[in-house]
């Protein structure tokens, strides 16, 4: 079954007198889900004292109103006792100064960021909350599962760089001893000569050293995630039949950071999140955000790579309109609100949360995302959420089997790539830049593709075609799988300085770097960009691509030169096995963001880039899902996700304008003569042709078409 709810309670909002009727409309609108946020500091306002009376009464008017329950469990938000119960246990900043907690922007009670997760005492005290509540709930047949961590906060309100006190300069030391096997291992890696572990220090701004910069915001990663396998542990050794998840506040992709406050992907790896638990969630506020459609199939598309076959959930989705202090931002149209929710259906998520029912009340958020709130559009919302109720429960079994199908096209992501950046810059965006860059071309192209972590290579086998933005950072154990997967008919688009260091941090000279071993190909160094643009001649065409940073010319024997520069070749492809490896020598992705984010310069190259992403993907034998069978292009009217429901396709159409209609060319023989558009109820011919089966699909009034075989 899928869930369609939304966030109810955030203590003590709303008041109860709200309540009843609240659950009333929450069932008449087409949801069958709350959310409650069971808050620590709340719950357990003096020690050992658990105050659940205010939860009690909404799980009994949930189970009254045929609702489910999403329980999140808010064990970030500390009691206001933590410290004097636990002395000592204050976080620390990178420059030595102990952290004054304070009540959080948007919650109303309780101490944030409290106690720091690395000492002991703190977590007893969190695992004992954790259990009363399991304890107080597991026995509700209504209840859905549980969010373990919401958006995965744990160094909110500390206002600086988190956590350099004892307990966790004696966690990142034994992050180090258990991953370098003791302090021999460390000293040939980092090429150092300490003599005890009190001399290894944590890295302490960018612009040093980056070896323990970088491998501090490795730990910080690492420690996020060994956190939240802690409280999943906890909850699932209690309720073990029911699913356990946490989310971030955006799939960690998108976690470039910024000093002084945070590092990349200081709230976790969402790959090894999905390794340890039953599934992973995100938060996404489109409106607020800013974002088009396409970006939010981009963020969906992350979150499926990550999940694997595992849960998807979309934790928080903008209800009503954003607020943040005196700034006001557009209202939720309800035609967007529903293309974001079809939008995660066709990602495969399971459960999605609307951020939430009523307008909040609370500072800076007060008077914003309430579904049912004042933005003036809630009426048409609720009409739209009741239609797309009907709709699921009419076709709850085709959607709940529904999985998208396998893609043939990657982009790697190199969280240590975001490291190195991060280290010199104090921010890891360039690299950001790279991985949005492609996946975004790629969606608008309907061409399926699948993020590619750097740790997780299995989820190389079955691609044809991977492209490697911006991946300066490699060792052996991400080289040795690329290489197997190339010599065995792989293809890799690679840009500059591809591995150019290793995880310690320190730079390889080209020649010994690992494409160069496997190509006999190597840059020859950075040169001087001059403009914003290359040119790369390919498949007979000649391709203008963006460029940026810098050029690195190529030497060596046995390529066919893409393209030129006094010193040597610029692009590239060599032949490696049965593959091949395309190098390009300058950040045509980097280039590509640039123009999406409004830059003149950049903008002329765009559309080449989309096109020779294009024939790429094409040659290496990766086509779109589906492909416009006449004019206007495909880039601009419409997306495509396919896959299957047991044996039934499924087709999921997204309109980016306000065409009445479409006519694609689906692949041959995944749908019979006639199938439905589920939405409207239609019948859909299709005709057989000789590039695959065409059909006309209605917009909809919401500008989404989903195609049902059989």
């Amino acid at each position: 079954m899928i869930h369609i709810g939304t966030q109810y309670y955030r203590a003590p909002f709303p008041d109860s007198k709200y309540w009843e009727d609240d659950f009333r409309r929450i069932a008449d609108s087409g949801l069958n889900t709350v959310q409650l946020w069971v808050l620590w500091g709340w719950v357990e306002p003096s020690p050992g004292e658990f105050l659940f009376d205010d939860y009690d009464r909404l799980v009994e008017l949930a189970d009254r109103h045929r609702l489910g329950v999403v329980l999140s469990t808010i064990a970030e938000i500390h009691p206001y006792w933590i410290h004097r119960e636990v002395p000592g246990s204050e976080m620390v900043t990178n420059m030595g100064i102990p952290v004054v907690s304070s009540n959080r922007a948007e919650c109303h009670f309780g101490l944030t960021p409290g106690g720091c997760i690395d000492h002991p005492e703190v977590w007893d005290r969190m695992r004992r909350f954790l259990e009363a509540v399991v304890l107080r709930y597991r026995t509700a047949q209504h209840l859905v599962g549980w969010d373990a961590w919401n958006e995965l906060r744990w160094n909110v309100h500390a206002d600086g760089l988190v956590c350099y006190c004892d307990s966790s300069l004696k966690a990142f030391r034994g992050w180090l001893d258990q991953r370098y096997g003791g302090l021999d291992g460390l000293n040939r890696a980092w090429k150092r000569r300490y003599r005890s572990w009190e001399d290894v220090r944590p890295g302490k701004a960018p612009d040093r050293p980056y070896t323990e910069m970088m491998a501090f915001e490795h730990f910080i990663t690492d420690r996020c995630g060994g956190h939240a396998r802690q409280r999943y542990e906890v909850i699932k050794g209690l309720d073990p039949d029911r699913p356990v998840t946490v989310h971030g506040a955006n799939p960690c992709v998108l976690h470039a950071d910024r000093f002084p406050d945070n590092t990349p992907l200081h709230r976790g790896n969402d790959w090894d999140l999905a390794d340890a638990l039953d599934g992973i969630g995100c938060s996404s506020f489109p409106m607020w955000g800013n974002m088009d459609d396409d970006e939010f199939t981009v963020r969906i598309n992350y979150l499926t790579s990550a999940a694997g076959p595992k849960r998807i959930w979309i934790s928080e989705l903008q209800g009503g309109r954003a607020s943040s202090g005196r700034t006001i931002f557009p209202p939720v149209p309800p035609d967007r609100q529903q293309r974001w929710l079809w939008t995660g259906i066709a990602g495969k998520a399971e459960t999605l949360l609307f951020w939430c029912w009523r307008d909040e009340v609370f500072a800076r958020e007060s008077s914003g995302f309430g579904m049912a709130g004042s933005d003036g559009l809630a009426e048409p919302r609720l009409a739209a959420m009741a239609k797309t109720g009907s709709v699921l429960r009419t076709h709850e079994e085709l959607l709940d089997a529904y999985r998208p199908d396998d893609p043939q096209a990657g982009v790697y992501f190199s969280p240590q790539s975001y490291y190195l950046h991060w280290a010199q810059n104090g921010d890891g965006i360039l690299p950001l830049q790279g991985v949005q860059a492609y996946s975004r071309a790629l969606t608008r192209l309907n061409v399926a593709h699948r993020t590619v972590e750097e740790e997780h290579l299995g989820a190389l086998e079955g691609l044809r075609i991977l492209y490697l933005p911006r991946a300066v950072v490699l060792d052996p154990r991400h080289t040795d799988a690329l290489a197997a997967w190339v010599r065995a008919g792989g293809r890799l688009v690679c840009e500059s300085e591809c591995g150019a260091y290793g995880t310690n941090g320190i730079w390889r000279y080209p020649q010994d770097r690992f494409l160069a071993e496997l190509t006999g190909v190597r840059e020859i160094g950075r040169r001087t960009l001059e403009g914003c643009s290359m040119t790369v001649r390919y498949g007979g065409r000649p391709y203008q691509l963006p460029a940026s940073q810098w050029l690195t010319p190529l030497a060596g024997e046995g390529m066919e030169v893409l393209g030129e520069h006094p010193d040597g070749a610029l692009a590239a492809r060599i032949p490696v096995g049965a593959g091949e490896v395309m190098l390009l020598g300058t950040f045509v992705g980097e280039g590509y963001t640039r123009g999406m984010s409004g830059l003149a310069e950049y903008q002329p190259y765009m559309a080449a880039f989309e096109d020779f992403l294009l024939a790429t993907a094409g040659e290496a034998g990766v086509a779109p899902v589906a492909a416009p069978a006449g004019p206007p292009d495909v880039r601009s009217s419409v997306h495509v996700k396919l896959g299957r429901s047991g044996d039934r396709s499924v087709a999921f159409a997204f309109f980016r304008d306000d065409l009445p209609s479409v006519t694609l060319r689906l692949p041959s023989g995944r749908f019979t003569a006639e199938a439905t558009e589920i939405l409207s109820g239609q019948r859909i011919a299709l005709t057989p042709t000789q590039g695959g089966d065409e059909c006309t699909l209605p917009r909809g009034e919401w500008g989404v078409a989903i195609l049902a075989g059989g």
